[in-house]
């Protein structure tokens, strides 16, 4: 499974820094390829054997577009969309399970419906795209996000903060809970 594409400077180095540090916000522009840096991290992570499969968390309208850009920037890489009713999305976990498939994409809404099989589901990655749908610290939604757990966590968003300084936070908190009591980290920010 090797990156199949050119990375700009600025995407290289996003790249490089989501590898060493484990764990990044990917605060890009929209348009400045996130995604695209997200695929190639994940290669480079499969291609060393630190990583055999990655969860893709995403809005449900962009699933298929995750898929396809997997494709076109991977060599052939295996990938599960989960979808469909409750049993046909049982029959894809039992696949993911097996180990059958590098990248597994599911929206948030799944996350939550699905919580049952899918807090058993072993990721070496995590990224999550448009991750300001883990905002909120009460919501179910950001609860079952913050408790899934793999060596390497991505989330990826253009904006953020959208209302409150708060949301960063909560973003921070499934990114890197250390990060909160680091001084050099809020001096950078604000």
């Amino acid at each position: 499974m090797t990156f199949q594409g050119t990375l700009h400077p600025f995407q290289e180095e996003a790249v490089k820094m989501m590898l060493d540090r484990r764990s990044l916000l990917l605060a890009h522009d929209l348009g400045l390829g996130k995604t695209v840096s997200s695929i190639a991290a994940v290669e480079d992570l499969i291609d060393t054997g630190d990583a055999e499969c990655a969860l893709v968390v995403c809005p449900a309208s962009i699933k298929w577009q995750w898929r396809n850009q997997i494709i076109k920037f991977s060599d052939g890489a295996l990938t599960k969309v989960i979808e469909g009713d409750r049993m046909d999305r049982r029959a894809q976990y039992r696949s993911v399970k097996r180990g059958d498939v590098e990248y597994v994409i599911m929206n948030y809404e799944q996350v939550v419906a699905d919580w049952d099989t899918v807090r058993h589901l072993a990721f070496d990655v995590i990224v999550c795209d448009e991750v300001v749908a883990i905002k909120s610290f009460g919501s179910k939604r950001s609860r079952h996000i913050k408790r899934l757990k793999a060596p390497y966590k991505f989330g990826l968003s253009g904006q953020p903060i959208e209302n409150r300084p708060e949301e960063l936070f909560s973003i921070m908190e499934w990114i890197d809970p250390t990060v909160l009591g680091r001084f050099d980290v809020f001096d950078q920010l604000f």
